[in-house]
């Protein structure tokens, strides 16, 4: 059988075209970055504009006499797009670790980007009734599958082509693009509502920013198109592979004694980027043009091509969600703890707050946006910060447990503040705690990367990410709201509720440290 070897980007390494981790060459780098940025940022604008539109959606779609009710539909509607989060995890983890990161994240951004323009075209209650909240609700459950697998692909995407130097800032790319995509959504609602008159607003005006959304879709899908792959996914791959033939090396003996000669490797690349493969020398291909099968009757010749075929057969069975549960359920079980006051604190400050604060504290809608805004800017200058200084050496975990701890302590005080309906201390504490939460976001990626193989990574960590985001970040302003309702306790209610997320977050950390010391490390 000839051989070959396969010349790639990755023996380009060594010019001075290649950055990040010296296997994609400059431009394709720059192209990947931005792809996850627009990506990343399509998401959340369209999250943002549903949230900070709360009160205008709430009557398009769920009109009502009670203000209460009211609230609590939109917020139900809201948490609909969590609930199947951890489905999309497992669905667009599966095809991110056996396809391939750029497949999985081309198609997240579409199943996420078409239903953000589709909610812009729903008629509204008035005009179909009933079936307008249930097709929101179809396509918020659609937009919650694909955010299942985008943004946690989207992170170890970032993490894998990271230079090895860099893991910890480059990761938090993706929470700067949250950023910017949460102030570019603010600010396309505060336009909205400076520009176009009340009435006006209810009937056409809120769907102009969801229409919007097409030209940064468009933008993201050109450029994730044929995106370059990377090297620990394609290694992988190859492990995969030469598993898989070793298991069939051993069941083709237990079944009949047959000898496949010294060594079947493989001679395919896993990669799905024709801008990388992974080199492949002649020693790589099938060392003979046959394999001799041994048996107490004949021997027959088997070609390579049919041991491949088998192999092929073999590796459609790779489940990674499988092997994630055999191997790593522990760490997926201590991601979703870890990240309990993480999401409960990040939906606290950027959605529930400025309906709380409109609420309760007198303010009016446009101040509480603006209020939004001014702190997601300070978030978003946080998260690189924290990124740099991981990557200087400091213990990434052991940071997560110090905010925790002062923010559990103050979360009931924080909530009394609000009491006194005091716009300067309303304002510092929410900047205060989405500063704590960019702190903590920055260095996310880096730690819940650092749990799982690249064989598993998308996985693991879409799957822990998207349950802890669940349970414990998406449904807080569904849970606060309830509580609020149910007890009458509208201030020291919320308090408790985030001191619990805290404990949790805590003491999942400590365990983390102890199980899987690296989250914890420099690498």
């Amino acid at each position: 059988m000839a051989s070959k070897d396969v010349v790639c980007d990755v023996q380009q390494s060594s010019d001075s075209s290649s950055r990040g981790n010296g296997s994609i060459p400059y431009k394709k780098l720059i192209q990947a970055l931005l792809a996850i940025s627009l990506g990343t940022i399509i998401e959340w604008y369209d999250f943002t504009i549903y949230t900070q539109l709360s009160k205008t959606l709430s009557k398009v779609f769920f009109p009502s006499t009670d203000p209460a009710l009211q609230a609590l539909s939109f917020w139900g509607v809201y948490a609909v797009g969590y609930i199947s989060r951890p489905v999309g995890a497992v669905l667009f983890g599966h095809l991110g670790d056996t396809k391939g990161r750029g497949t999985c994240l081309l198609i997240s951004v579409l199943v996420m980007g078409i239903p953000t323009v589709l909610i812009g075209c729903l008629p509204s209650y008035h005009s179909i009734g009933i079936a307008a909240p249930v097709l929101l609700a179809a396509l918020r459950l659609t937009q919650g599958l694909a955010m299942g697998g985008e943004f946690g692909a989207a992170m170890v995407y970032l993490h894998e082509i990271a230079d090895p130097r860099y893991k910890s800032v480059t990761g938090s790319l993706g929470y700067i693009s949250l950023g910017i995509g949460v102030v570019v959504g603010i600010l396309m609602v505060v336009l909205v509502i400076s520009v176009i008159p009340a009435d006006a607003l209810i009937v056409w005006g809120w769907r102009v920013p969801f229409l919007m959304a097409i030209t940064t879709l468009a933008a993201a899908v050109i450029l994730r198109y044929n995106m370059p792959e990377s090297i620990e996914f394609a290694t992988s791959r190859e492990e995969i592979d030469e598993d898989y033939r070793r298991r069939l090396k051993q069941q083709q003996k237990n079944q009949g004694g047959i000898a496949l000669g010294d060594t079947v490797t493989s001679s395919r690349s896993r990669s799905t980027s024709t801008d990388m493969a992974v080199a492949t020398t002649a020693a790589d291909v099938v060392s003979k043009d046959a394999l001799v099968v041994n048996s107490p009757d004949c021997k027959t010749a088997v070609t390579a091509a049919d041991v491949e075929s088998r192999v092929s057969a073999e590796d459609k069975h790779y489940v990674p969600v499988l092997e994630l549960f055999r191997g790593y359920w522990s760490g997926l079980l201590l991601q979703m703890g870890y990240e309990a006051w993480i999401g409960a604190s990040f939906y606290l400050g950027y959605s529930w707050l400025p309906s709380f604060f409109a609420q309760y504290a007198g303010l009016s809608m446009m101040l509480t946006l603006w209020m939004v805004l001014t702190c997601m800017v300070l978030f978003t200058i946080v998260v690189p910060v924290a990124g740099y200084l991981s990557d200087r050496g400091q213990p990434r975990v052991t940071a997560t447990i110090c905010i925790c701890v002062v923010a559990g302590a103050a979360s009931v005080p924080m909530f009394l503040a609000f009491r006194t309906q005091n716009l300067a201390a309303c304002w510092l504490l929410q900047a205060a705690s989405l500063a704590m939460t960019g702190y903590t976001m920055g260095i996310l990626p880096a730690i819940c990367s650092s749990i799982y193989p690249a064989g598993v990574r998308i996985s693991g960590f879409n799957l822990g990410y998207n349950l802890g985001m669940t349970v414990f970040g998406g449904l807080t302003p569904l849970i606060m709201t309830a509580i609020q309702t149910s007890t009458g306790s509208i201030f020291v209610g919320p308090g408790l509720w985030m001191t619990g997320m805290a404990v949790i977050s805590v003491a999942c950390s400590v365990l983390l440290i102890k199980k899987y010391p690296l989250t914890n490390k420099f690498e």
